[in-house]
């Protein structure tokens, strides 16, 4: 698993550029991450690697999934996977996904979750939270551990879990909700687009119960409205660490830090988030043009704004268009 590049262009504004290198080079949540094989635990300690794997495997249980080549199309959220499963003692492999969204619970057993540098111990009655822009790792601990899980994804699932007030890590939750996940598991048998809906909705409700239950850091009201404008002015050209900084009378080194504290990653990171979810769900259901969504989204030129989604994505512009969305 690799972290990402940073790179520039001159239809990004010369604020943002140095502001994204700058973070590139000191090791953010989206900064140069090497390669990892294995992972050593010991309590809340630092992360330390090893060089063979010892990978968890599935020992028995039950799952359903939509179809990975199955696009969510007209759902900004979408219920993707579910899973009630034993395993065994070791590493958890990545998700085959970098966009997906998750929360998974321990049942029975042992376990730890990798996050912003360290590990954190996980017990029964406690929920994990993966956030497709923070990295993280995850490893079973016990002989046999027992886990649910469900997983989202679309335009808008990882905006809508940071709007909850959720972050990466580990939070309080209470009994694992075994009935909701065979719910949600039943929900994906049916692929009519109702069904979808349905599923969606049930996934959504269960976000929101994590949230009720979670208990939540105070959020800065500095960051809270720096949150604000990212989600106003998305589309700006111009809108960087320091404009925000500007707009709040804060000082830019110091709302960065509390920024990454609370919000669990860094401006940039979050400001390329948003855009990044506004960008998919405008291609996937809209008949915008790609230099109109392009513009919207905080880009002079269309062509770069291409790359740049194939960078996030793996995806060209084209392929978040519905079957009937002509060019």
């Amino acid at each position: 698993m690799y972290g990402r590049t940073a790179f520039a262009s001159p239809s990004m504004s010369r604020r943002f550029q140095e502001e994204m290198a700058a973070e590139y080079l000191h090791g953010s949540a989206a900064g140069p991450i090497q390669p990892v094989a294995a992972v050593r635990f010991g309590g809340a300690g630092p992360m330390v690697t090893e060089s063979q794997p010892t990978f968890a495997r599935r020992l028995r249980g039950e799952s359903a999934e939509r179809p990975q080549d199955e696009i969510p199309f007209h759902l900004p959220i979408a219920l993707r996977t579910v899973q009630h499963s034993w395993v065994s003692k070791g590493q958890f492999a990545p998700t085959w996904s970098k966009r997906i969204v998750m929360a998974k619970w321990l049942i029975s057993g042992q376990a730890e979750m990798g996050v912003g540098g360290r590990w954190i111990a996980m017990q029964p009655g406690q929920v994990a939270i993966y956030l497709p822009s923070v990295r993280h790792q995850f490893r079973a601990l016990a002989e046999e551990n027992e886990f649910c899980w469900f997983t989202i994804d679309g335009p808008l699932a990882e905006s809508f879990v940071l709007a909850l007030g959720l972050q990466a890590g580990v939070a309080s939750f209470g009994p694992a909700p075994v009935a909701q996940i065979q719910e949600m598991m039943k929900s994906l048998a049916d692929p009519s687009p109702r069904a979808r809906r349905a599923a969606s909705l049930l996934a959504m409700r269960m976000w929101y119960d994590i949230a009720s239950r979670a208990n939540l850091p105070d959020m800065p009201s500095e960051v809270q409205q720096a949150q604000h404008i990212i989600h106003q002015e998305y589309g700006d050209v111009n809108l960087s660490a320091t404009s925000i900084a500007e707009q709040l009378n804060y000082h830019r080194g110091s709302l960065s830090r509390l920024f990454h504290k609370h919000a669990g990653m860094t401006i940039i990171d979050y400001i390329t988030e948003v855009r990044l979810q506004a960008a998919k769900s405008q291609l996937q259901h809209t008949g915008d043009k790609i230099s109109e969504v392009a513009r919207k989204c905080g880009f002079r030129e269309a062509t770069y704004f291409c790359r740049w989604l194939r960078k996030h994505t793996g995806q060209a512009p084209r392929d978040f268009r519905a079957p009937d969305t002509l060019e």
